[in-house]
């Protein structure tokens, strides 16, 4: 069996392969969001995100100052955060915080939205990246409809139900944010975001 076993390798030539995919698309998006779709797709081995992925004018720049500040992360599942490599701030579970599971079952709602809920008091000015569940972003919705801003929303949630309505309903609010639209997204593509958005920053750094 023969196949490719060096990591710098693998890593060269999968890089080298995102960007053929990538070539017909290069035009639709600006260098830096380009890198984040870059890095989801390499991540998820799907270059069909190129057709997916939205990114608020606004987004990169608001990350990246947002970082520059130790802004925290704010996640709404643990598969997020524990995705997320490199960064030196405080990195939280929406759905691990204190006393959410008894909140979600006594009112009848996912541990998502709990979650989101029992977040507020911390979601101004961090960065949120949601993931997993639709009901977090329905969430965060609400509470940004009530005067919540955060810097920045990752929201990639997946799933036939409530996910591409929420999304939707994400980019016509007056926040920077990168969107995976319709039903595709997942945990590895918003931590491959946030991830691709530390990556930005390292590099103006140097």
């Amino acid at each position: 069996m023969c196949y490719v076993a060096h990591p710098e390798e693998i890593e060269a030539r999968s890089r080298a392969a995102v960007d053929r995919l990538l070539a017909p698309f290069a035009h639709s998006f600006s260098g830096d969001a380009l890198a984040i779709l870059r890095r989801v797709v390499h991540a998820t081995g799907d270059p069909g995100f190129a057709e997916l992925l939205a990114v608020h004018p606004c987004a990169v720049a608001a990350g990246l100052l947002a970082f520059e500040y130790g802004a925290r992360i704010i996640c709404d599942v643990k598969m997020v955060a524990a995705g997320i490599t490199g960064y030196g701030g405080e990195v939280l579970v929406a759905v691990e915080r204190p006393g959410v599971s008894g909140e979600a079952g006594r009112l009848g709602i996912t541990r998502a939205l709990a979650g989101v809920r029992a977040c507020r008091p911390l979601l101004a000015g961090s960065v949120v990246a949601i993931g997993n569940a639709p009901t977090a972003l329905f969430g965060l919705l609400e509470l940004m409809d009530e005067g919540v801003r955060p810097a920045l929303v990752v929201g990639t949630p997946v799933g036939f139900v409530g996910a591409a309505e929420a999304k939707e309903a994400l980019m016509a609010r007056d926040v920077p944010w990168v969107v995976v639209r319709g039903t595709k997204g997942g945990s590895t593509v918003a931590a491959a975001i946030v991830n691709a958005l530390l990556a930005l920053r390292e590099e103006k750094l140097r």
